[in-house]
């Protein structure tokens, strides 16, 4: 599974500026479908190593740098919700297994901040370190 890194952060960068336009003018629960069905609750942690191939990792390690160029590039705020949203398309297009995770935590000032990050096995492929997160919400996609 090779990407070519022109077409993907091409491809990117157009899914970041949809995705953007669609958490902007939808509430979350029309944007949740694009995620599909949440995992049970207690499910909130990436899928097991097993269930992705060495293949699929460095796949998922190509989409994850072509995303994080093209949102560098973008006109218009490319943070991590729509850059999830953009993973999450370029993965089930690849048929990729992988989690798409919610996470809070409280800012400087308490007030509630929120992230989303996604991962394949124990690779995360958009959303930086998430270790001072605490998940709430998963949703994963197995082909």
């Amino acid at each position: 599974m090779t990407l070519r890194f022109g077409c993907a952060a091409a491809a990117a960068w157009c899914l970041l500026g949809a995705t953007r336009l669609l958490t902007a003018a939808l509430p979350f629960g029309a944007v949740r479908r694009l995620l599909g069905e949440p995992a049970a609750p207690g499910g909130v942690g990436p899928l097991a190593p097993p269930d992705v191939t060495r293949d699929q990792l460095a796949h998922a390690g190509a989409v994850g740098r072509a995303i994080g160029y093209a949102a560098g590039r973008t006109p218009w705020t490319s943070d991590c919700y729509p850059q999830a949203l953009t993973a999450r398309i370029l993965l089930r297009g690849a048929r990729v297994p992988h989690s798409v995770v919610f996470g809070l935590r409280r800012g400087d000032a308490g007030e509630l901040r929120a992230h989303a990050w996604v991962t394949v096995g124990e690779v995360v492929v958009t959303g930086g370190t998430t270790r001072a997160w605490t998940p709430v919400g998963t949703f994963t996609w197995q082909p």
